[in-house]
């Protein structure tokens, strides 16, 4: 069993493999937040007018499966704030963060999936603003993942922001792990609907 900021790590870097499926598939899809959580991670998307369900939940995880093989490592980038929005611009959840992030001039801090070649960015390799803490080898180390559910979310929890949807999944070291969090979910699922 891995240490617990190694289960962070993993899952946050399958935060940002989400996301860049998510964009590969669907590429006016607007990103916000990604963080790793109890058991697993999420992903705060605005779809626009797309509805996005459960059923296209096999579609996102075969183009995670895809993109994975290409990732070797991750690796940090700065930019200043002006620079960091031009990433983004069409996007008020992440120009949002930048300013918040960028504190009066200080460097924003971007990752990215090195060996990844994404379509949303022209080629180049996928990154997103993230503070840090990821897996040392995504190519070899995110591979027992599974999407679980999708909820509305309001952006930053606030119900005047606009709502968002969440996607959840969980990931975990080993395929024996994973298969052992899915039966407990479904055993408690049960035990939820018995009359």
């Amino acid at each position: 069993m891995k240490d617990d900021n190694y289960l962070k790590y993993l899952r946050h870097s399958t935060s940002h493999l989400l996301a860049a499926a998510v964009i590969e598939l669907w590429p006016n899809a607007k990103l916000a937040i990604g963080p790793a959580i109890e058991n697993g991670f999420y992903y705060d998307i605005d779809f626009g007018n797309t509805k996005v369900s459960e059923r296209d939940f096999p579609k996102i995880e075969k183009k995670m499966h895809e993109l994975i093989g290409s990732w070797k490592s991750f690796h940090r980038l700065s930019f200043k704030a002006s620079d960091a929005k031009k990433q983004y611009k069409d996007n008020p959840y992440k120009n949002e963060l930048i300013e918040e992030f960028s504190n009066k001039g200080k460097e924003v801090g971007f990752y990215e999936s090195v060996g990844s070649k994404s379509t949303y960015f022209k080629g180049e390799t996928y990154r997103d603003l993230c503070k840090g803490g990821h897996t040392e080898k995504p190519s070899e180390e995110i591979k027992y993942f599974k999407l679980l559910s999708i909820a509305g979310a309001y952006w930053r929890g606030d119900e005047k922001n606009k709502m968002l949807t969440r996607i959840y999944g969980t990931v975990w070291p080993t395929q024996k792990e994973l298969d052992k969090y899915l039966k407990l979910q479904e055993e408690a699922k049960k035990r939820d609907h018995r009359k």
